[in-house]
C-alpha cells in the first residue's frame, strides 16, 4: 500500500537507475543497480554525489539536481570505495594512538596516586575552577562505566576486579573508556602529570627514531591532537564521509605542527584529512607513521586512474593535500 502524504516514497532497484540516468549518469545500469543493492542510495549516492553535480555560475548546485557532463555512476563507486579504504587505513593509526594514550594516563596518573579509587577524587585533578564541571563530569562518567560492566551479565575484566577486589585499577578501566572519555581525563589531568605525559610522547619517538633532536611536544599540542583524534576517530568508526570531513572548531594547529617538525606548508584554518596525519606525525612511533603514510601513498597511486584529473585534483583538496604533501611526508 503507498502512502499519498509520503514524501520520500519507497522506490524499487531499477526506479533508483531510472532516476540516475534522468540527472545524466548514463551507466547507471547493471553493474550499478548491485552496488546499490549493496550499499544502498541513500549511502552511496547522497554521501558522494556532491563532486559530480553541475554547478551554476556561482558554484552553486543547480536544482532540480543533475549531473556534470563527465560524471559517471562508476565515479561515484570509486569515491565511496576511497573512502572506505581511507577509514580503514586511518583507523589502525588511530586506534593505535589511543591505545598509547589510555596507557599513559594509566600510568602516569597512577604513579602519583596509588590509592585505590584515586581517579574518583576530585583533588587529584586540576584545581583550575574553570574546569570544575568538566573534572566533576570525568569523575561520573568514570563511576558510570565502572557501573555499567560491573551489572553486565556474564565475564569482563571491570566485574571481575570489582567482585574480587572491591575497586578497578585505572589501568584496566582505561581500556573501556571512549576516545573522548580518554580527552577529558587528559584535560583534567595536573599540570605536572600532562607535561610528563608529554613528555613520554617525545621520549617515544627519539627511541624509534634513533634521534634525541626530535621536537618538543607540550600539553597544548597533546590536547589539540585529542580533539582532532576525536572528531575522526567517530567517524572512521561510525562510516561517516571522512574523505572531505574537517574539525569547525580547529585547534591552534602550530603547536602540532612544531611537535611533528613540519616546515614550508602551511595548515588549513579548519583542520582535515591532511591535518591528522600530521598530527599522527607529533605522536606516532616512526614505524606506526612510516606504515600510515604508506599505506595513505599507496592508496592514492591505486586510486588516481579512477578519476577523471579534475576530480581527483578536487579529491585531494578536499582532504586538504597541497601538491607538494610527499615532500612534507
Amino acid at each position: 500500500m503507498t502512502d499519498a502524504n509520503n514524501s520520500k516514497p519507497f522506490k524499487t532497484l531499477n526506479q533508483q537507475l531510472s532516476i540516475l540516468r534522468d540527472r545524466g549518469l548514463d551507466d547507471a545500469h547493471a553493474k550499478a543497480k548491485r552496488s546499490l543493492e549493496q550499499i544502498g542510495y541513500y549511502s552511496l549516492i547522497n554521501g558522494y554525489k556532491w563532486m559530480f553535480l553541475a554547478r551554476d555560475s556561482n558554484g552553486e548546485i543547480i536544482h532540480p539536481e543533475i549531473y556534470k557532463d563527465d560524471a559517471s555512476f562508476d565515479e561515484i563507486k570509486s569515491l565511496y570505495d576511497f573512502d572506505f579504504e581511507l577509514r580503514s587505513i586511518l583507523y589502525r593509526s588511530l586506534l593505535k594512538y589511543e591505545t598509547m594514550l589510555g596507557a599513559e594516563i594509566a600510568y602516569r596518573f597512577s604513579e602519583q596516586h596509588q590509592e585505590e579509587h584515586a581517579y574518583l577524587a576530585m583533588d587529584n585533578f586540576s584545581r583550575d575552577t574553570q574546569q570544575v564541571s568538566s573534572v566533576v563530569g570525568t569523575i561520573s562518567s568514570l563511576s558510570s562505566t565502572i557501573k555499567k560492566y560491573s551489572d553486565r551479565k556474564g565475564k569482563n575484566a571491570i566485574k571481575h576486579y570489582v567482585n574480587k577486589h572491591g575497586h578497578v585499577p585505572l589501568w584496566v578501566l582505561v581500556n573501556f573508556l571512549t576516545f573522548g572519555e580518554l580527552n577529558y581525563f587528559y584535560a583534567n589531568c595536573t599540570r605536572d602529570i600532562q607535561m610528563t605525559i608529554a613528555k613520554d610522547f617525545r621520549h617515544t619517538k627519539c627511541i624509534s627514531y634513533g634521534d634525541t633532536h626530535q621536537p618538543s611536544i607540550t600539553p597544548v599540542a597533546i590536547m589539540d591532537i585529542n580533539q582532532m583524534v576525536n572528531i575522526f576517530r567517530n567517524a572512521v568508526a561510525h562510516g561517516e564521509i571522512t574523505y572531505s570531513k574537517v574539525v569547525y572548531r580547529t585547534p591552534h594547529l602550530g603547536e602540532i605542527k612544531s611537535a611533528a617538525g613540519i616546515r614550508g606548508v602551511a595548515l588549513h584554518s579548519q583542520a582535515g584529512v591532511f591535518e591528522l596525519i600530521i598530527a599522527m606525525k607529533a605522536v606516532l612511533p616512526k614505524k606506526n607513521y612510516q606504515r600510515l603514510i604508506k599505506d595513505i601513498d599507496g592508496l592514492l597511486k591505486d586510486s588516481k586512474d579512477r578519476f577523471n584529473p579534475i576530480n581527483y585534483s578536487a579529491l585531494l583538496q578536499d582532504m586538504h593535500f597541497p601538491s607538494n604533501y610527499a615532500d612534507v611526508w
